[in-house]
Formats: structure tokens, C-alpha cells, sequence
């Protein structure tokens, strides 16, 4: 049961995730047709709304490819935990950075989160490698061997 309901809250956070890139982007857009900018940024507005897009584009991916190796390895708390802290600092960080009147500290916190939810992600996978060593050992130790030359006469 702890399973499925670590399994749905990692994909509610990947779909949220999904839907904050896109609203980012739609907010490019949104500004280009506004200002009438086809390329480039000559628009205080639309360099920050391009600068948040970017910021997440920059960060996110990496990030998710490794909830995805500590998803698919059965690792959902490390998974969970580091997916919910990417989701609130990049949405922290992509309103900090588009407002206009920006506030500063609210920045950094979104980019406090989104290190903090690679640090999680770091100490997953980590774990993960600790543990098939360890497995590993135990296999080797536990496993019986019998010498080559046991029927011989």
C-alpha cells in the first residue's frame, strides 16, 4: 500500500512539474505576442519570463533522471522527497525571477530547495550503490563453492 501511494505522488510531482514547464513557457510566449519580439529579449518583462523558463530548463532534467534511476530501483522515499523539493523551489524560483520587482530572498530559497532536492537525489543513488555492494558481498560470502576437482578418483 506504502508502495502505490509513493508511486502516485512521484507522478502527481513529475505531471506538476510537466505543467509548470509548460506554464513557464506558455508565459514566453504569452509576452513575444504581447511586445511583438520575435527573437531576443529588448523587454524587461520578457528577459525575466525567458530567464525563468531557462532557469528551469537548465536545472530540472538532470535532476529527474535521477528520481527516475532512484524510481525505477525501488527507491521511491529518496525519489518522493527530492521531487517534492525540486517542484517547490523551481516554482519559488521561476516567481521570484519573473517578477519585476523581484525579491531577492525568495530566489534564493527556490535554489536552496532545488540543490537541497539534488543532494537527495545524490544520497539516493549513493545508498542505492551501498547497497548493491553490500548485497553483493553477502551473495559471494553466502554462496557455497565446491572445489574442481571433487569427483575425481
Amino acid at each position: 500500500m506504502t508502495r502505490t501511494i509513493f508511486e502516485i505522488i512521484f507522478l502527481i510531482e513529475i505531471l506538476y512539474l510537466a505543467f509548470h514547464y509548460y506554464k513557464l513557457f506558455k508565459n514566453v510566449v504569452k509576452i513575444r505576442r504581447e511586445t511583438k519580439i520575435s527573437i531576443g529579449h529588448n523587454n524587461k518583462k520578457l528577459e525575466r519570463a525567458v530567464r525563468a523558463h531557462g532557469n528551469f530548463c537548465e536545472t530540472s532534467p538532470i535532476i529527474i533522471i535521477l528520481n527516475f534511476i532512484l524510481y525505477f530501483n525501488n527507491l521511491l522515499f529518496f525519489a518522493v522527497l527530492s521531487l517534492l523539493f525540486l517542484a517547490i523551489g523551481r516554482t519559488i524560483h521561476s516567481f521570484a525571477v519573473s517578477d519585476i520587482n523581484e525579491d531577492i530572498n525568495d530566489r534564493r530559497k527556490g535554489m536552496k530547495f532545488t540543490i537541497y532536492s539534488l543532494f537527495i537525489a545524490i544520497i539516493g543513488i549513493i545508498f542505492y550503490i551501498i547497497k548493491l555492494i553490500y548485497y553483493s558481498l553477502q551473495a559471494h560470502i553466502n554462496t557455497t563453492f565446491l572445489p574442481q576437482n571433487f569427483f575425481i578418483m
